[in-house]
Order: structure tokens, then sequence, then C-alpha cells
């Protein structure tokens, strides 16, 4: 992970946001594959499954981050708009949620519970070093 976050700090200026996201998730999925023991014939399958069930977990947060990013450049929110963007975001987590349990019969057909429940614990473990590289970032005069 330290690693990653040097070349993540290199010119990420120059670099789209579309192509830093894709660097992210590559590297995350080369984590998670490293963290869960994958054997090589379970590799490709785990990478196309978790790529589908990360796209429909992202679309259908995606519409939540959007009324809640316009909430928060709204200093004249009502109490309307807050339980509207409350209420778009249990609904937004609970299909997500949804969608993980969808995905872990599928990857029960190939992977052991042991390896599904490292999935879960690695996920965690790069989600709080990606918001400790954001909050660092943020303290050194990065965006945010």
């Amino acid at each position: 992970m330290a690693g990653f976050a040097t070349v993540m700090a290199q010119d990420s200026e120059k670099r789209s946001k579309e192509e830093i996201f894709r660097e992210v998730q590559e590297f995350k999925i080369k984590f998670l594959a490293q963290e869960m023991d994958l054997k090589e014939d379970q590799q490709d399958r785990f990478v196309k499954l978790y790529g589908e069930m990360n796209q429909k977990r992202f679309a259908c947060m995606k519409e939540a981050r959007s009324l809640k990013k316009k909430l928060k450049k709204n200093p004249d929110a009502t109490e309307e708009d807050y339980q509207k963007v409350t209420d778009s975001m249990n609904k937004a987590k609970a299909e997500a949620a949804s969608i993980e349990k969808e995905y872990d019969e599928k990857f029960a057909e190939f992977l052991s519970q042991k390896q599904i429940f490292k999935m879960k614990s690695a996920e965690n473990e790069f989600r709080q070093k990606m918001e400790e590289m954001r909050h660092n970032k943020k303290g050194k005069g990065g965006k945010r």
C-alpha cells in the first residue's frame, strides 16, 4: 500500500480522474487477490465477477452521492432536502447490500467461505488506507 501511495502521488495532476480511478481499481483487485490467497484458476473468475459487482454497487450509489454533493453545496438546504438525501443514501446502501449478497452466492461457487471473508476484510482495509491517504493529502494542501 505504501508503494501505491507513492505512485498515486506522482504527477496525479497530469492524469484524468478516470485514469486514476481505473488504476486504483486495478490495484485494489490485485490487493484483494493477494489477501485472499487466490489460486490461478480462481483469479480470472474473481476479477470478472468482482468487476461486475463493483459496477453495480457504484451505479446504485451514484444518485445518492450526487444528491449528497449538491446538499453540501447548498447553504439554504431545507429539512426536506436533508430527508431526501438521507432516504436516498439508505435506499442505495440497502441495494448495495442486496448486490453484495447476490454476488457472495456467485463467489461461493468457486471460492471458499474463508476467501470470501478475507475479501470483505481486505476491502475494508483498502478503504481505510484510501481514506488515510486522502486525509494525509488534504492535510498537505490537497483538494477536497
